[in-house]
């Protein structure tokens, strides 16, 4: 026959067995000492803290028939047949195995009958996230309004899929995961009851690696127990677990805190050379980092969830540490857990992290020196009458439009006759209110032609543009280098974004403003999905790291990119039927034809 599993045969049979959730068993003993029993419970919280034991002594409670305060007793006839598994108006059910709606309709038609010797019916539903929406809403009529003998126990790991009509008509306890402390005491009792010797510190790694968990915290010890001889050592441990000892961890954030990288590199060798599993050992560092962060920053150690000699070794590197190094670190160390899973070169993305924690980060191999870049020049060529201030922008007010004339026209300009070559009359000096318009939208070129008697020249090339122009150019290149390492780092943080970023042709620059980059994607999904404030804050991230100085991100389709020169040239056929702008393209083309012919 099979030997019992020790979290089976230690499985809490009172409510003073229980380990940890104090809250929870004060407010049930209450309820039960006050006749307040509820008709359905909720119990959530991560695996291997209770529910499924606090939902069995609950039903013991309610069936006892000892005195009320000293409920439930374990001893009578009915807290045994429950502790065995033979009582019949207990019924446990695992909803992974019983979604349908089948199963949630035998429910309802079973609860109606009465129990056979107790004074309830208690049905427990294990893993009730499972059921099926159909059985859910089967279930909601009785869960709400269920017959006075039935109690309805409700356990689950996942309570945010379960509907929230199901929640409101539950009261729900949320189940907390175990100290290491507690963990650790119960490990030391029960290996003195199976006479069992444990190595100093034993405990506390088996608690440490149960992350919270009794159950996986006793079946690691039944597993020792099947490998030991009579006595557990941390070497032992190490093998079964793949974790590393304390002393690897200590020498590795006392090398960080010292700043010294050449013994942070061996530390992370002689674990390699061990054969640890270095995800294991991440996840100790990450937790030793983090209650000296909390340390450092005056949190309550009472907060942290260590042994008081781990708490006094705390207390003296904390003092050596500097608080925003910790948090850097924290943040460096806690995103390598999924590189080291997927990574195929062993140790090399914690030994990358330490050389990044410690040594300025180099700048990009092949990355073109960083060039500045300088705004466009919107400054307008230098004016051609002296009487107008440089930076009044000659304008006129819009005017009918004017029909040529044999006679001269009331303009400032008087055009010569076409058949006498003689040179045009001098203009009367026209007045600085002839700057000023009212309408911002009229062309500028109106009122120069207007306004400005001499022939015009050949514009000089605007220096300032020309040279924002090669600047932006430049950038443009030094972005297209890095893009390929910038998809390398969004890699190893978010995979998801990875995809997205490559898929459908992938993702582009196509120009550089100032300190705004834009990208060229496939369409708008793509750039919805890429302008999510996580996304972004992740591609500006990474590109400014790579580019050396920060940087912001916009994204345009494809297809509106494309649509653009054509809106601009509908824009300026629609502006050309404006009887203003059509009368003053008139009188610069006549003006432009005088001035040739002479």
């Amino acid at each position: 026959m099979a030997s019992q599993a020790l979290y089976r045969r230690y499985r809490s049979q009172t409510f003073g067995e229980l380990i940890g959730q104090e809250h929870i068993v004060q407010t049930l003993r209450n309820a039960i000492a006050e006749g307040r029993i509820a008709h359905a419970y909720l119990f959530t919280g991560p695996r291997g803290v209770g529910k499924t034991t606090v939902a069995r002594l609950l039903a013991k409670a309610v069936n006892c028939t000892a005195p009320i305060s000293q409920r439930p007793c374990g001893i009578c006839e009915s807290c045994q047949a429950i502790a065995e598994g033979r009582a019949v108006d207990v019924i446990e059910m695992d909803a992974a195995s019983h979604t349908s709606v089948e199963d949630a309709r035998e429910i309802i038609e079973r609860v109606q009958f009465r129990p056979t010797s107790g004074a309830y019916k208690v049905y427990i539903i294990d893993e009730v996230h499972m059921l099926s929406t159909a059985a859910f809403n089967a279930l909601l009529k009785t869960l709400e309004e269920p017959p006075g003998h039935a109690l309805f126990i409700l356990a689950t790991t996942e309570n945010h899929k379960v509907p929230a009509t199901i929640l409101s008509r539950c009261q729900r306890f949320t189940f907390s995961r175990h100290t290491v402390s507690a963990t650790a005491t119960h490990v030391h009792a029960i290996a003195n009851t199976e006479q069992i010797m444990l190595e100093p510190g034993v405990a506390e790694a088996i608690a440490r690696a149960a992350t919270g968990s009794m159950r996986d915290a006793l079946s690691v010890l039944d597993q020792l127990m099947a490998y030991g001889s009579g006595t557990i050592t941390l070497a032992q441990v190490r093998g079964l677990l793949g974790a590393s000892e304390a002393q690897e961890v200590t020498a590795l954030v006392d090398a960080l805190i010292a700043s010294d990288l050449s013994a942070a590199l061996r530390a992370l060798h002689d674990v390699a050379e061990q054969g640890a599993d270095l995800r294991q050992f991440t996840r100790e560092i990450v937790e030793r980092l983090r209650a000296l962060m909390l340390m450092k920053a005056g949190g309550d150690p009472a907060l942290l969830d260590t042994t008081e000699d781990d708490l006094a070794l705390l207390r003296q590197e904390s003092a050596a540490a500097d608080l925003g190094a910790l948090l850097a670190w924290v943040k460096l160390f806690s995103g390598l857990d999924q590189q080291l899973r997927t990574s195929a070169y062993g140790q090399l993305p914690l030994e990358l992290a330490v050389v990044e924690a410690l040594a300025a980060p180099a700048p990009t191999a092949h990355a073109a020196p960083r060039i500045a870049p300088q705004p466009r020049s919107t400054a307008p060529t230098p004016p051609v009458r002296p009487s107008v201030p440089p930076t009044t922008r000659p304008v006129t007010i819009p005017e009918p439009p004017v029909q040529r004339t044999s006679e001269p026209p009331t303009e400032s300009y008087t055009s010569p006759s076409r058949s006498t070559p003689e040179p045009a009359p001098p203009l009367p000096e026209p007045p600085i209110e002839a700057y000023v318009s009212e309408a911002p939208d009229e062309p500028a070129f109106v009122a120069e032609t207007r306004a400005v008697p001499a022939p015009p020249t050949a514009a000089a090339p605007d220096m300032g543009a020309i040279a924002s122009d090669n600047a932006a150019a430049a950038l443009l290149e030094q972005v297209e280098g890095v893009w390929d390492d910038v998809l390398q780092g969004i890699k190893a943080r978010d995979r998801t974004l990875f995809v997205l970023l490559t898929s459908s042709g992938g993702v582009k620059p196509i120009d550089v403003k100032d300190d705004l980059i834009v990208f060229e994607v496939k369409n708008e999904w793509q750039v919805k999905k890429i302008e999510q404030p996580t996304p972004r804050r992740l591609i500006e991230t990474v590109l400014s790291k790579h580019m050396g100085t920060n940087y912001h991100i916009s994204c345009v389709a494809e297809a509106q990119n494309r649509e653009s020169p054509n809106m601009r040239r509908e824009q300026i056929r629609n502006s050309r039927k404006d009887p203003h702008v059509k009368a003053a393209i008139n009188i610069f083309d006549a003006d432009i034809i005088d001035i040739e012919q002479h």
